[in-house]
């Protein structure tokens, strides 16, 4: 049945076998064990006013497919981790970018905005940098 959704308070989790399920975003979503079942992917918007809200403090990684990351409003730099080096990838309102599986990368705020992303939960890591 279609209905309307709210991808920043309920993400959808896209299934292998083509089914689509709603996600409800709770305070501890992100922390919660029942989140932390495998997503074959996973579609939401952060909603960002300030740097704490897209952790540009720590990086994560998802080792099992590429992230999709598209702004839908104001502006991020995504910041890749290659090698000893990072590479700043900047992304405006309509700009997206994909970040390939197993790479580290964060995200840092420069106009706050929305941020549509679609990754795979599975094996994903985060670490402060």
């Amino acid at each position: 049945m279609a209905e309307s959704l709210d991808l920043v308070r309920t993400f959808v989790h896209l299934t292998h076998g083509g089914d689509a399920e709603p996600v409800e975003l709770t305070p501890f979503f992100w922390r919660d064990s029942s989140s932390k079942r495998l997503y074959d992917r996973l579609v939401g918007v952060f909603a960002f006013a300030s740097a704490e809200d897209l952790h540009s403090s720590s990086q994560e990684v998802h080792p099992e497919a590429d992230e999709l990351l598209f702004v839908i409003s104001g502006a991020i730099d995504v910041v890749l981790q290659e090698g000893d080096s990072e590479r700043i990838v900047p992304l405006e309102a309509g700009q997206a970018a994909i970040v390939p599986r197993g790479l580290w990368h964060r995200l840092v705020m420069r106009q706050p905005g929305k941020l549509l992303f679609i990754n795979s939960r599975t094996g994903m890591q985060s670490r402060p940098i």
